[in-house]
């Protein structure tokens, strides 16, 4: 069960930075109408991560550890994900391209903002630990 906590502990670093570079990447490709396909591959790649971030935690929530706090982290990681993919499903359907990765980038946006919420819910700070649960040996 360490090993599966810690996983999800510094998972959250990757996907911080991939959002990161999907936000400065969508950001380009809006403006500029340039690089759209690094743009979906990053916006996919935050998707894709978000989607294993949330299986790790069923995990640790199958694995017993589920302190009172971990329900609105819980809700709040899976509602940024509902955001995530609804924003590119939306996107996909629409006429340009332009517009395409501006919904997909307006997606993120929300799923970042729901992210840092449910990071903060559990007691943690977005780039370190405050309090970590205690595992039983």
């Amino acid at each position: 069960m360490t090993i599966l906590f810690l996983a999800h502990s510094w998972l959250r670093y990757l996907v911080l930075a991939v959002a990161l570079a999907a936000l400065i990447a969508l950001t380009y490709s809006v403006a500029t109408g340039r690089s759209v396909r690094l743009a979906r591959i990053l916006a996919n790649s935050f998707a894709g991560l978000l989607d294993l971030q949330i299986v790790l935690g069923i995990g640790l929530v199958m694995g017993g550890i589920f302190p009172d706090a971990v329900t609105g982290h819980l809700m709040l990681m899976v509602l940024a994900a509902i955001v995530t993919h609804g924003a590119f499903i939306v996107g996909q359907q629409s006429s340009s391209d332009r517009r395409e990765l501006g919904i997909r980038l307006g997606g993120i946006v929300l799923a970042l903002a729901l992210i840092v919420v449910g990071i903060m819910a559990i007691g943690q700070t977005i780039l370190g630990r405050s309090a970590l649960p205690t595992f039983p040996q």
